[in-house]
């Protein structure tokens, strides 16, 4: 009986232990699996499989530090959301056996503010969501995620998929497909319906957005934007089960040809079509006629040049022919749309500081004052019609096509132009004048100040309240700058008129300027 009862007791004493082992003496790394199981909006039951562990309590900060290779914030959603405006992608990221958020798992191209100051800089939430958005034109967006609040016409920006006539995926307008990878939202990540749909399912209500200027990071999209995509109801299933190998790419054009200043995004064909996580290099064998932004191409000189896209091991590779040429448009005749900036401005504002008047909100070009909300019209036709670029996006708050001009001149300078359609008479309404470098226009600011004046005659003829922010390009050291902001109201606040002057960062000289508005947003 006693041996019985001693051999029971050392039975229960082997079980408790090895229950606890791991508790006690295995302190690197607990691995667990963790299935999350929900209901898609289309009824179909989806459960996807993660990898996670917790973070170990036996490994420094220091070595975390060394382990965070993006630097990423550490959150409690299994997701995080990085923006990156230069390359227009918006990349996922999950977390790794750490816990820190360094496992890419997808790639893909969004649309960012037609001007740059729609889009805010910064780390933002994601709130709440829409499966079907409504904007003031009438028109929809599915799978809409708020991740900013404000007071504009549409309570916040959103994170969405393209723009359909009604709330099905057959009634899609193409343009607002064929313009994600551009300038051309209200401050929205206008993305693919794929994209949207993971992030409004799978991204909970606190999941970290971060947008950033430039592409510091430099991730290359995992796919181009097909009309197709958009136009079918969105599955998450490659993400949930592996890809196959791909075998095979190409691009769907043997040559291509632009007209300087466009933009272009050239369509890949994969064997197998269903093949996914896939990064590519882009290379050009002529930077100075175009230039590559994650996987669009610029036009910004006329001659030809080969287009080359090769996987990340080098196995496969595809190559095509640009032809870049020069094309006028007629000014006389009603102007089409555009497109903007935006800056992650550092507070340099003094506690008694005072915005300046919207009277000085404007630009004196070959004699004539331009300001915001004037008939674009006659600002054409003082500039002329050489040498310009002209793209439409349709416009969310109101009936007709948002515009963006662009003037290109010698030494890589120009001057961008953006409208918005709000005029009573139906004309288009400037909300952003920007000029860079040189240009054939005689111009100076409201109270005098010119390109190649000192950043010292900018704050005596302004004064001192400003914000500023630097941008620094290594790889382009000419497109560093330093840009300081009067604003005509609160400061850092995307819904409020400025005045910029954009300087170069070693002789601090005016190299460029503009004046903004952003009274579209309502």
């Amino acid at each position: 009986m006693i041996t019985f009862a001693m051999a029971a007791v050392f039975v229960f004493a082997a079980a408790y232990f090895a229950l606890h082992y791991n508790r006690w003496f295995v302190r690197e790394e607990s691995q667990a699996e963790s299935i999350v199981s929900f209901s898609d909006v289309h009824g179909s039951k989806v459960v996807l499989k993660m990898d996670q562990s917790s973070v170990s309590k036996g490994i420094s900060n220091e070595a975390l530090e060394e382990l965070n290779i993006y630097g990423f914030p550490v959150g409690e959603s299994p997701y995080f959301i990085y923006v990156e405006k230069g390359a227009h992608t918006l990349s996922v990221f999950e977390k790794d056996g750490y816990g820190l958020y360094t496992k890419r798992v997808y790639t893909w191209i969004t649309a960012t503010g037609k001007t740059n100051l729609l889009t805010p800089v910064g780390t933002f939430a994601v709130g709440a969501k829409e499966e079907w958005h409504r904007w003031p034109a009438h028109t929809y967006s599915p799978y809409a995620t708020k991740y900013y609040e404000n007071n504009n016409i549409y309570k916040g920006l959103f994170i969405h998929g393209p723009i359909y006539q009604n709330q099905t995926f057959s009634s899609l307008l193409n343009g607002t497909a064929l313009q994600i990878g551009t300038n051309c939202s209200s401050g929205c990540l206008r993305t693919e319906t794929e994209a949207a749909y993971f992030i409004y399912e799978l991204c909970p209500e606190g999941t970290m957005v971060k947008i950033v200027e430039g592409s510091p990071l430099g991730f290359a999209p995992d796919r181009q934007v097909y009309i197709y995509n958009q136009s079918i109801t969105p599955s998450l299933d490659r993400f949930l089960y592996p890809s196959k190998e791909l075998e095979d790419i190409s691009f769907s054009e043997e040559k291509h040809t632009m007209t300087l200043g466009e933009q272009y995004t050239p369509e890949i064909i994969f064997n197998p079509d269903d093949a996914g996580y896939i990064d590519l290099n882009w290379t050009t064998n002529n930077p100075a006629i175009v230039k590559i932004s994650g996987g669009s191409i610029w036009a910004v000189g006329t001659g030809s040049a080969i287009l080359t896209v090769t996987t990340k091991d080098n196995n496969l590779s595809a190559s095509m022919l640009i032809n870049v040429i020069v094309h006028n448009v007629d000014t006389s005749e009603a102007p089409p749309d555009v497109g903007g900036r935006m800056e992650e401005d550092n507070s340099r504002i003094n506690d008694d500081y005072q915005p300046i008047s919207e009277s000085l909100l404007y630009l004196t070009i070959n004699g004539e004052k331009f300001a915001i909300n004037q008939n674009v019209r006659t600002l054409l036709k003082n500039l002329g019609s050489n040498y310009i670029q002209m793209n439409p996006a349709q416009s969310c708050a109101y009936d007709g096509y948002d515009r963006f001009f662009v003037y290109y001149y010698m030494y890589n300078g120009s001057c961008s132009i953006s409208t918005v359609p709000m005029l009573a008479d139906g004309g288009d309404a400037i909300c952003e004048i920007e000029f860079k470098n040189y240009t054939d226009a005689k111009l100076e600011s409201s109270k005098g100040i010119k390109i190649g004046d000192s950043f010292e005659e900018v704050v005596k003829a302004y004064g001192n309240f400003y914000t500023e922010v630097r941008v620094d390009d290594e790889k382009h050291p000419s497109k560093s700058f330093i840009r300081i902001t009067y604003w005509a109201g609160k400061a850092n606040d995307p819904g409020v008129p400025s005045l910029y002057f954009t300087l170069d960062p070693e002789t601090k000289n005016v190299k460029g300027m503009g004046i903004y508005s952003a009274r579209n947003m309502g």
